[in-house]
């Protein structure tokens, strides 16, 4: 297929269309037409949701004009109008094999009709059957072996925290800094994004290391990270050895030495392979195994947060931490397991399982039930035989490489970053100083790009950053599409076309 430029940055010829002299990208065609909507207005629907919906949720919309979308196909949705949307966000990075899959719909539909539910006190076949897959996903070295079932990463995660605590007989919890590992009571104190802490009470026993963030750190720069996009600053690393890595570990073992002074005390350390609601970030090469050491030295168990970043995504590994080649004592998944059907676990080691059962009864009611196991069955299997991780990789790829190109371009984009179909773009006023671009600049960008077509995830510790985490059965066409239009709405931008002021608040 014919390659054309815009502007200096790649889209295939088949995504571009002239109007009025000016080139613009064009989504790929796609032969599927949703059904015929019935429902509610839009109008009706913003109605209820302002005067029902709980004011912290219905307060949460990314847009002026939000769309109302009523049915979805593969890495497509669809408004009450039969309009087409790129998902380029995938329900929070939760739909990985495609929206309304034929394998996971029909394995839903199927369960539905011979048992929908039994609680874990009795015995059913279909988590068992579950059970057993998942099992073939977690390399034997790994000493994962034990999951509990249950419903949401937040949840998985206040287990794996209990785990942890139950096993060491210790009570120091550490995270990073920027992290999030979700909202509930349990978890918020871990969550350290101000967004989620203005007003909140966060429970004791729980620290924050500084974070290994080779854009905003104090340490990192243009040899630090794995994959095709580096910070733009220069560092003194090495090919063998990232010097930021070792002084962020520092950092972590220094944290312990005043919160652990004994030597002792500290239950667990938890952080994900690649922050989600960080936007992407990615710690040094050679991080994770400085301070998994570190915790054991501590006598703490290592808890990766696997809740975005499992299940092929990022292309070369299935998991997080078998990317960073480690061994954690405890990971959490969710998300993505069920391709948005609520399931979730946590997976330990038989010892750290073991010390859990006898600190107490714990019990679950939805968790592993017939229906979420028989949508994670399907899951997987449509993940494997749709070949999703390899396109992670082929397709994230085209992405990173294009924001790079971008980068180049536009000095308003501070860093790219990511792995596979784990990506994010940070814009700033100038990669001179990198300050962050203004909210109501950013929001009015994101409006823009909604209008093309596009929608994508705005988070960061100051709002200024795009998210994009699609479902995993993307295109190369999708992802030219998408720079077709960053390129468009940038150009525009920087132009002056774009008129940010009606998004500034009052």
């Amino acid at each position: 297929m014919q390659m054309m430029m815009q502007n200096g940055v790649r889209m295939r010829a088949l995504n571009a269309a002239a109007i009025g002299g000016k080139t613009f990208a064009t989504m790929p065609p796609f032969d599927y037409s949703p059904p015929t909507y019935e429902g509610m207005s839009k109008q009706e629907a913003l109605e209820i949701r302002k005067k029902h919906i709980a004011h912290a949720v219905h307060r949460q919309f990314y847009y002026k004009d939000p769309p109302m979308f009523v049915a979805g196909k593969r890495q497509y949705l669809f408004d009450e109008t039969g309009r087409r949307y790129l998902d380029l966000w995938g329900g929070i990075s939760t739909v990985s094999a495609g929206h309304s899959h034929d394998k996971i719909r029909e394995a839903i539909n199927k369960q539905l009709g011979t048992l929908q539910h039994t609680s874990n006190v009795f015995l059913h076949n279909k988590v068992n059957e579950y059970a057993k897959l998942m099992m073939e996903k977690f390399p034997k070295e790994s000493g994962l072996s034990c999951i509990y079932f249950c419903n949401s990463g937040s949840e998985a995660n206040d287990l794996a925290i209990m785990m942890a605590r139950a096993y060491t007989g210790a009570l120091e919890i550490v995270g990073l800094k920027k992290a999030y590992h979700g909202s509930s009571a349990g978890n918020l104190s871990l969550t350290a994004l101000p967004l989620y802490r203005r007003h909140s009470m966060p429970t004791v026993n729980v620290s924050h290391t500084m974070c290994p963030d080779p854009y905003r750190g104090i340490w990192g720069g243009s040899k630090c990270r794995d994959g095709p996009c580096q910070t733009l600053r220069s560092c003194d690393c090495q090919d063998d050895e990232c010097h930021a890595a070792e002084m962020y570990a520092q950092q972590y073992k220094d944290h312990l030495f005043h919160v652990c002074p004994s030597g002792g005390g500290l239950a667990g350390f938890i952080a994900e392979g690649i922050g989600g609601m960080s936007a992407s970030m990615m710690a040094p090469k050679g991080f994770f195994k400085k301070a998994y050491a570190i915790t054991k030295e501590y006598g703490g168990v290592n808890i990766m947060d696997e809740v975005q970043t499992g299940f092929g995504r990022l292309g070369t590994h299935y998991w997080a931490f078998e990317y960073h080649g480690v061994k954690p004592d405890i990971i959490t998944a969710a998300k993505s397991i069920g391709n948005g059907y609520p399931v979730a676990m946590v997976v330990s080691t038989p010892e750290v399982s073991e010390a859990f059962a006898n600190s107490g009864f714990h019990f679950n009611t939805f968790g592993g039930n017939a229906l979420s196991s028989a949508a994670g069955i399907a899951t997987l299997q449509a993940i494997d035989e749709d070949d999703l991780m390899r396109n992670s990789d082929v397709v994230g790829t085209r992405f990173l490489e294009g924001f790079n190109e971008l980068r180049s371009k536009y000095d308003i984009i501070g860093d790219c970053r990511g792995k596979g179909l784990f990506m994010c773009l940070e814009l700033v006023e100038s990669q001179s100083n990198n300050t962050p671009l203004p909210l109501y600049h950013m929001m009015a960008l994101h409006e823009t790009i909604k209008n093309h077509g596009i929608i994508m995830g705005r988070t960061g510790p100051f709002g200024n950053c795009f998210r994009i985490q699609p479902p995993m059965c993307v295109s190369a066409d999708d992802a030219d599409f998408t720079l077709g239009v960053l390129d468009t709405v940038l150009s525009d931008y920087v132009s002056g076309n774009i008129d940010v002021e009606k998004f500034k608040s009052n």
